[in-house]
Order: structure tokens, then C-alpha cells, then sequence
């Protein structure tokens, strides 16, 4: 063995000069890592739970995370990204972003407090107003979370983000699940919420040792929030986009209705484009100034996704009522189609935050909120009566019809800005439709034959994976679209 060149390696590897792509695949790695844990214990929390439970619960604790999205819309500064967005050392800036966050969460969960009868009486769920009381504490705690955690998507230090991130779920998991076993209530939810803020909190000190001292410079603030502005502004569109369905949902068709839409949302959002949208943004921001490398980037990356995620719903479309029956219990069966249509709308949004994050880091944020208001306009023209006439799958679909006029509208917006033609914009897309679509065709040909029990599950989900992966194959031979290829390039820069 040469050891000298696995010196050399381990050298590279550590090294604080080592370059981008070797950074932001690493930093990948780690957000795969994450997501992987975290996915996991959200989806072990919402199995156990849907079993201990009932949708109203699921319901009521879905009007309290209304309530919490809808104040910290209306909040946000968007100083996180203005931070990571900044070429120049971001150390001045801290106190001032901490003091604005720490002053943000105290009025947010002041608010939260005051008008909790009122947001209790408009979905006629007077439990609600304890709850939502409670979950006020932690806003307060979220605020005061060290504001230096930036740092670790700024210099795409990931496997820090990892720990920081999964010990506030890990303490959620454990908590939720203990109090669901002793309480049987909706309690059980608010208690994990309680302590993985308390625990996240705690853990950003930890992470990243740097005491935010109460110091406030208007002029700093000032210059953040020139940037930040748009985040706010689409912000809100966003919590419109991501929210409005669940609120009508709860108003209209009542808390049990909500409680089985939101467990139709929870599967689909394994496919979070979070995978790898947190190395995207600090990534493509330190590629300013060289459009043809950010355009390789950009395709780069849309192929990834597309590798990853297509197949993910496609098998979640394929064995959505197995995993209903098996692991949640009959009871949850309404949730099936909303589920079906909803992993294929998270995914078509994904390709959405690809290039948003493009836009992001260019500086032109702007783009979000145009193309984020034509998805809302969709979905606002939609809901009402989708929902009035279908239930909570007339709501997904309303929600897959918005995405899928907002991916359109930000491909053609990232397709000019980056000068990609449309042929090799959209090669990164149908060949993993196609093979997505084989993969789906040969589970359910094959359903007839396999016994509806556990083992049976898993044995689909192998089948699925080794049909992906010969489809996959046999494209890249015949069509030569190289992603087996880029994958392995991709772990290389991950092995150094």
C-alpha cells in the first residue's frame, strides 16, 4: 500500500484549501446522513403515533403548526440568507442578527399567547387554546437559538449541521413517543415539539461556541434587510403556498379531515428537496461571476435530484396502500390518495428549489417571489372548490396543479438566465420519468403475486430498486445520459 498517497488524501481531505466540489460533496454526505436520520425518526414518530392517536389529534396539533408558520411568516428578516449570501467576513454581523431574532421570538410567541381564543374559535377547536398557549414557550427558546449556526452552510460545514440538527429530532422522537405511550393525547405532540427546541438550543452553543452579546447596529440591520427583504416577501407567499391547503382544509372540512391530510403530507415529505438543497445555495453563491460553471452546477444537480427523487415517489405512489394497512393501521386509509398525489407534487417542487436556490445565490431573489405568486394564484383558483367537491384529495390536487405551473415558470426563468437549451435542460428530466415509470409498471404487475404482509412490503421495495436500477442502466447505455457516471464522479469527490 502507498501510504505516502493515502497521506497525501487524507491531506486534501482535511485541508481548509481543498476545493468546492469536493467540499459541497462532502457536505452532501452529511445532509444525506441527515436526512436519512431524520426522515427516519419523523416517520418512526408518525407510525408509532398514528397508532396511539386519533386524526383529531393530528388535526388539533396541525392548527397549533398553522398558527407558528403563519406568525413567523409574517417575521422574517431572511437575515439567515442575506449571511450565507455575503462574500465579505459576516463576524460584525452576528449580534445584531442575534438581538433581531432573540426580540422576533419573544413578539411572535407574545402573539401566539394573545390570540390563541381567537385562532381556537375560528376552527372551532377550543382545545386549541391551551395548546397553542404552551407551544408559545417554544418560539420564545427557538429565538435564542445561537445565531452562528449560519457558519455551517456559509463554509459548508455539514457534519456539525448534522449533530445540531438530529439532536433536536432525536429529542422529539423520544419524547413524543414517551407521552404518547402515558397520555394517549395530543399532548404527546407538544411535548416533543417543547423538547426538540429546547435541545436544539442548547446544542447550537455547543456546536459552535460563540456568545451573541446584546448589541445592535441599526446600519447593519438596515444592510441585511436589503437583502432579506425578498426572503420576507416570499416568505409569505410561501407560507400561502405551503400552508393555505391545510388551513382550508381544517375550516372547511373540519379537525379529523385535517388530521389525515397532514399524515398524507408527512410521508410525501421524505422527498424534501432538503437532501441537498443546504449545499446548493452556499455552493452556487461561491460560483458568482462564472455563468458556465454555474450552469454545469445547475444541471448537474437537477440530474441528481431527479436520479434520487422520481424513483422515491414512484415507489411511494406504487405501495402507498401496503404501507398504509401495515404500519399505520386501516383507519388512515383516507389519506391514500392524497398521499399519492402529494409525493408527486413535493417532487415536482423540488425541481422548483433547484434553480430558486440558483436565483438565490445570483442575487435575484426576486425571481422566487414572481413565480411563487403565479403557483399561489393557481392554487388559490383551485382549492375552494377542489376541496368542496372532492375532500382532501380535491386539496392535493389543487396543490399538485400550482406546482406544477411554478416548475414551469422557474425551469424557463433558470434555462435563460443560465443560456441552457431546453433539449439539455430536459434530458436531466424525462429519462428518470421514463425509468421511474417502468420501475412503478413492473411493482404493480408483480403485486398480484406477493402476500400482503410485511415481508411482502419489503420484497416490493427491492423489486423496485432492481428494476430502477437495470432501467437506469440500460438508458444510460443507450441513450448515453451518463448518470451512472456523474454518480461516481460525485463519490469520488466524496472519498477525497
Amino acid at each position: 500500500m502507498d501510504f505516502s498517497k493515502a497521506k497525501q488524501a487524507i491531506k486534501k481531505i482535511i485541508s481548509p484549501g481543498q476545493n468546492l466540489s469536493n467540499k459541497t460533496a462532502k457536505g452532501t454526505f452529511w445532509l444525506f446522513a441527515f436526512r436519512i436520520a431524520d426522515q427516519g425518526l419523523r416517520l418512526g414518530k408518525t407510525i408509532v403515533l398514528a397508532r396511539l392517536l386519533a386524526p383529531s389529534d393530528f388535526g388539533l396539533f396541525g392548527i397549533t403548526v398553522l398558527a407558528m408558520s403563519l406568525l413567523d411568516t409574517f417575521s422574517q428578516s431572511g437575515f439567515e440568507h442575506a449571511l450565507i449570501q455575503k462574500k465579505e467576513d459576516i463576524g460584525p454581523y452576528l449580534d445584531t442578527g442575534w438581538v433581531v431574532k432573540a426580540a422576533r421570538g419573544l413578539l411572535l410567541a407574545s402573539l401566539l399567547f394573545l390570540f390563541s381564543p381567537l385562532i381556537a374559535s375560528f376552527f372551532n377547536a377550543p382545545q386549541v387554546r391551551s395548546i397553542l398557549q404552551w407551544v408559545a414557550l417554544a418560539i420564545v427558546i427557538q429565538g435564542l437559538t445561537n445565531i452562528a449556526v449560519v457558519y455551517f452552510s456559509k463554509e459548508l460545514q455539514f457534519h456539525k449541521y448534522f449533530f445540531y440538527q438530529i439532536s433536536g429530532t432525536f429529542a422529539d422522537f423520544t419524547a413524543s413517543v414517551i407521552a404518547a405511550v402515558m397520555l394517549r393525547s395530543v399532548w404527546a405532540l407538544v411535548i416533543g415539539l417543547l423538547a426538540g427546541m429546547t435541545i436544539r438550543c442548547i446544542v447550537s452553543y455547543i456546536a459552535y461556541p460563540y456568545l451573541p452579546r446584546f448589541k445592535f447596529s441599526f446600519a447593519k440591520a438596515k444592510e441585511l434587510f436589503g437583502y432579506g427583504k425578498w426572503i420576507f416577501s416570499s416568505s409569505i407567499i410561501g407560507f400561502f403556498l405551503t400552508q393555505i391547503d391545510s388551513l382550508l382544509v381544517g375550516k372547511i372540512a373540519g379537525v379529523a379531515s385535517l388530521g389525515f391530510y397532514q399524515v398524507s403530507y408527512k410521508i410525501p415529505s421524505i422527498l424534501g428537496s432538503d437532501i441537498l438543497s443546504g449545499a446548493i445555495f452556499p455552493a452556487y453563491s461561491k460560483l458568482q461571476g462564472d455563468m458556465e460553471k454555474m450552469k454545469n452546477a445547475y444541471l448537474k444537480i437537477l440530474q441528481i435530484f431527479c436520479f434520487i427523487l422520481l424513483p422515491m415517489a414512484g415507489g411511494i405512489y406504487a405501495v402507498a396502500p401496503e404501507f398504509i394497512n401495515l404500519f399505520l393501521g386501516a383507519k388512515w386509509m383516507p389519506s391514500l390518495w392524497p398521499m399519492r398525489i402529494l409525493c408527486l407534487a413535493v417532487v415536482v417542487w423540488s425541481i422548483e428549489v433547484v434553480s430558486n436556490h440558483l436565483f438565490l445565490a445570483l442575487g435575484k431573489p426576486h425571481i422566487e417571489t414572481k413565480w411563487n405568486s403565479v403557483r399561489f394564484a393557481v392554487m388559490v383558483a383551485l382549492l375552494y372548490p377542489f376541496i368542496l367537491e372532492w375532500g382532501i384529495t380535491g386539496a392535493a390536487l389543487a396543490v399538485l396543479a400550482g406546482s406544477l405551473v411554478g416548475a414551469t415558470g422557474f425551469s424557463f426563468q433558470a434555462i435563460r438566465t443560465i443560456n441552457c437549451s431546453t433539449v439539455e435542460f430536459l434530458k436531466r428530466i424525462i429519462v428518470p420519468v421514463v425509468t421511474t415509470s417502468g420501475m412503478v409498471a413492473v411493482i404493480f404487475s408483480l403485486k398480484w403475486a406477493i402476500p400482503t404482509d410485511f415481508f411482502g412490503f419489503f420484497i416490493l421495495i427491492v423489486i423496485g430498486v432492481a428494476a430502477y436500477g437495470v432501467l437506469t442502466y440500460l438508458a444510460d447505455f443507450f441513450l448515453e445520459n451518463k448518470t451512472i457516471h456523474l454518480l461516481q464522479k460525485s463519490l469520488s469527490l466524496l472519498l477525497g
